[in-house]
């Protein structure tokens, strides 16, 4: 519950260096601060992916914090670190004489208690405001077609019925849409999922397919959670100052009030005020904003999102690392492509990793991409035998740095050798100048590489692998098989590269790939993957990589018969 009255504080305005925006230092109860802060989540609401920042909350640490901060005499010293997310509902007002000293003006900006209808509209907005080509986007009606039935089994309701028609029909349900939609359309929505932006597009399709399907609703039929997304969700976007770095602290310190107002000390003082006439609400907020600690903020005075990502990543990857799945996939996601720019520099010359991520996020979510779904990103739901996103690193590196293409127990790295002797001749680098110029616009995060590696890995997978049963021997997205793993893959990879050079082929286009692939693979049975392998070793270790590595190079040279199961176990 949040309060109408706008919160004040006393503060000191910090500024670091001449050119750095301004810090306000100040202290507020656990409580208020958890009222008109936001918490962006990295999670999966209902299988899709919110634009968030911070990591899902550990149950765990936060008992272990409140047990911390149940004792009076602990004190935490490191501030949370908060930054603006509405600038037009936080104001400071400095004391006449002192620049330096003032007092924050937070107003609440959303009425307490909204409709999902209402909150989800609202995030709408604030996502339009960021990146204003998200208006006008169309509607995706395969896409609401699935949330609507997931709808219906969820609530119980017939949209129809209660919408006053008479059948879903797709005509009708076209002319339910708020936006135009055609067969015209496809194309353009294809092509924008296929952006860099492509989380911020998909967060906001699911967005308006809720706001559409609520609205067919009656309004005393509407639910509070419609397919994963609910009001406390969408709350992280509208508050009027958004938490960096410090989530646990903040939760951890309010748990530990709500305990004190349990306990029987607490729970007498609260019938005492009740009695004496307080509105058992307003005495209950009372209480926690009493008990909770006063914590210490550095409020960051920029509502830039990109600002944002940047303090978070530079917070997390140089003091206290998280994983870097969950890394890349936030630093590639969390912003549209106009709002990365400006910081992307000051990422790579704080040595993080921003190609990379955004190379890798790329395969992870492209509709025409062999392991779209299929790597783990470092969220929760992650399956376990999905690809590790660094081996998805490892696999980008070879074709989009050109190197690292090294066949397992050999010297020669062929990714780099077929980049010295080919790619100045391959007309996908024309614009180039020099070797160093032609290299850059190869290895762009969005350069020539890119494509060339979706069709290589679409033709392997297709060629070699069973993308519909996950048990094959040969499955397609399951690591614990025969080929979608970092051993086989890499030993497919460095060895088409291998070929590429023995055969002195240059790549003109992505036709190349396709003709270059036939050619290096002509013979090879489809089967090669599809046998048990009877292996009980680890697969990532010296031994096995060198076995298999010698295994496919000898049978791919001459194919004439199928390796014996057992040469694929390397001898004790």
């Amino acid at each position: 519950m949040s309060q109408s009255e706008p919160y004040r504080y006393p503060v000191y305005v910090l500024r670091e260096a001449m050119g750095s925006k301004p810090l306000l230092l100040f202290a507020a109860s656990a409580a208020e601060v958890d009222e008109w802060a936001g918490v962006p989540q990295r999670r999966r609401l209902s299988g899709e992916e919110t634009v968030g920042w911070q990591r899902e909350e550990s149950t765990t640490r936060l008992r272990e914090l409140a047990k911390f901060f149940s004792d009076e005499r602990n004190v935490v010293q490191n501030p949370l670190l908060c930054a603006l997310q509405d600038k037009d509902a936080v104001t400071f007002e400095p004391i006449d004489g002192m620049e330096n000293f003032g007092e924050l003006v937070i107003h609440p900006t959303v009425r307490t208690d909204p409709s999902l209808l209402e909150a989800l509209e609202l995030v709408c907005s604030r996502l339009e405001a960021r990146v204003p080509s998200l208006q006008g986007q169309a509607i995706d009606s395969d896409r609401r077609r699935v949330v609507r039935e997931r709808a219906i089994a969820q609530t119980g309701l017939n949209f129809d019925l209660a919408a006053g028609t008479a059948s879903g029909t797709a005509m009708e349900m076209e002319d339910m849409l708020p936006f135009s939609y055609d067969e015209s359309d496809t194309e353009d929505i294809a092509s924008a999922v296929l952006t860099e932006e492509t989380q911020l597009i998909d967060f906001y399709q699911e967005l308006r397919i809720r706001i559409d399907i609520l609205k067919e609703i009656p309004l005393e039929d509407r639910p509070s959670e419609l397919v994963g997304f609910t009001v406390d969700a969408m709350s992280s976007y509208l508050r009027p100052i958004v938490l960096v770095d410090g989530q646990h602290r903040l939760h951890g310190a309010v748990l530990a009030a709500q305990e004190t107002i349990n306990s029987p000390q607490g729970r007498q003082a609260l019938i005492e005020a009740i009695d004496q006439g307080t509105d058992p609400d307003v005495a209950e907020r009372e209480a926690l904003v009493r008990y909770a600690r006063k914590l210490p903020i550095s409020l960051l005075f920029d509502a830039n999102p990109a600002e944002h990502v940047f303090q978070f990543v530079v917070v997390n990857q140089k003091a206290t690392p998280m994983g870097k799945a969950l890394l890349g996939t936030i630093v590639s996601t969390s912003l549209s492509k106009d709002e990365l720019e400006p910081v992307a520099t000051r990422l790579r010359r704080a040595s993080i990793p921003l190609d990379d991520s955004q190379a890798v996020s790329y395969m992870t979510r492209a509709q025409d991409s062999p392991f779209k779904g299929l790597v783990q990103t470092g969220m929760g739901g992650d399956d376990r035998h999905h690809l590790q996103w660094s081996v998805l690193k490892s696999l980008t590196s070879i074709f989009r740095e050109l190197t690292g293409g090294r066949i397992f127990g050999e010297a020669n790295d062929y990714a780099q050798l077929w980049r010295e002797r080919h790619l100045a001749s391959s007309r996908l680098v024309d614009q180039g100048e020099t070797p160093e110029e032609k290299y850059d616009i190869w290895r762009a995060p969005d350069g020539p590489w890119r494509d060339l590696f979706v069709r290589f890995f679409a033709l392997i997978r297709d060629r070699f692998g069973d993308p519909n049963d996950p048990e094959a021997s040969n499955a397609w997205g399951n690591s614990s098989k025969n080929l979608y793993n970092k051993i086989s893959l890499t030993i497919l990879t460095a060895d088409y590269f291998q070929y590429l050079c023995e055969s002195k082929a240059v790549l003109h286009s992505v036709d190349d790939v396709d003709r270059t692939v036939a050619d290096w693979l002509e013979g090879v049975s489809d089967q090669y993957f599809a046998r048990d392998w009877r292996m009980d070793l680890k697969k990532d270790q010296r031994r096995v990589r060198e076995t298999w590595a010698k295994v496919w190079v000898q049978y791919r040279k001459n194919p004439a018969r199928l390796p014996r199961v057992e040469n694929f176990t390397p001898p004790r």
